[in-house]
């Protein structure tokens, strides 16, 4: 694969500059740029889809300059690095271990990283985090979902399909235990079937108990459930709140007794059990690929568009602020550093 490969599709982007993701070149990103069906790809190679489970980079870079690929865009650049003349997106982490460059348009997708200070534009996954330099962009929901087994007819294994550490309040073993006394099997399921709801009732998606928003967050876990037709308890992250309805396309706990008194009332009301299944079935139609195609193309044609353009209309004004942030920024990492050091000190002494 050469550093930087063009889209040849027929529908070009309205932007005043090519539009280049960049991504860090993990397992899975050369053949997903070089394939012709990047669904196909991922049916056919399951170590793929759990890279791309895994790692954010490849979600929001890679993954979506193969969705407006495959859906006919034209002229979008992809490479491992960003250059003059672009618009380039890259996730946040990315940009901050690369540093401020002058003369370059550099929009950062955050995802669940502190904010780079010196880009030019803000993608987020989090309305909490929405501000006048930014714009809200849902990440794609998990690929190549199996929907529940239509033929299971009781409330029996409640599922995490996700990263544990971090993401899932108390220990996989405490789960497992505090279902157990409800008669239900717990499990916390590997990269590679994280996209598999055939053979669980319930997932659960509590990242802490408690009122915490969780700001940074997405929604994913919860609009993942709604596609693979299985019914969603998740804590207070604001996500949830901004996507669904609580009470009605998903449930919300932030105690442990909620989270069983969630489950015993699906687990005994089947028509309140279809009634969450049905209506995060409705909201799933708005996650589909097509459907986020659309809301990026709206993103770089528009906010992220407008932005360029006000960046090339003043470029002494915008070297000056890059210069004068990425010192800023500087020093945001040095007081970090220092911090870790100091309370490592604290914690061996």
């Amino acid at each position: 694969m050469s550093d930087c490969v063009v889209s040849s599709g027929s529908r070009p982007l309205v932007s005043p500059a090519p539009v280049r993701f960049v991504h860090n070149d993990r397992f899975g990103a050369a053949e997903a740029i070089a394939s012709d069906d990047f669904d196909a790809l991922l049916r056919d190679r399951p170590d793929i889809l759990a890279s791309f489970s895994e790692n954010g980079d490849l979600c929001w870079t890679v993954q979506t300059w193969c969705r407006l690929r495959d859906a006919g865009f034209g002229g979008i650049e992809i490479a491992t690095e960003p250059a003059e003349g672009r618009i380039n997106l890259a996730k946040a982490k990315t940009l901050t271990r690369a540093g401020p460059r002058l003369g370059m348009f550099q929009v950062s997708i955050q995802a669940d990283y502190p904010r780079v200070l010196w880009a030019q534009f803000h993608i987020q996954q989090n309305a909490d985090l929405l501000c006048d330099d930014s714009a809200f962009q849902y990440l794609w929901p998990q690929a190549g979902i199996i929907p529940r087994d239509p033929s299971r007819d009781r409330v029996e294994r409640v599922a995490f399909l996700g990263n544990v550490s971090g993401n899932l309040a108390a220990s996989a073993d405490e789960w497992t235990r505090l279902f157990a006394k409800r008669g239900l099997e717990f499990v916390a399921r590997d990269p590679d079937r994280w996209h598999d709801f055939s053979d669980i009732d319930i997932a659960i998606g509590i990242r802490s108990f408690g009122h915490a928003r969780q700001s940074r967050k997405p929604a994913n876990k919860m609009i993942n459930a709604w596609i693979g037709r299985v019914p969603f308890i998740g804590g207070s992250d604001s996500a949830f709140a901004q996507a669904g309805t609580a009470g009605i396309d998903h449930l919300l706990a932030t105690t442990r007794d909620e989270v069983l008194a969630q489950v015993d009332r699906l687990a005994n009301e089947s028509d309140f059990y279809s009634s969450i299944v049905e209506a995060g079935s409705q909201k799933a139609l708005e996650f589909t690929p097509e459907r986020l195609v659309e809301q990026w193309t709206a993103l770089l044609e528009g906010p992220v568009a407008a932005r360029y353009r006000q960046w090339a209309a003043h470029p002494v004004r915008e070297n000056n602020r890059l210069r004068a942030l990425g010192v800023a920024q500087s020093g945001v990492e040095l007081a970090k550093s220092v911090g870790r050091k100091v309370l490592r000190r604290g914690y061996e002494a």
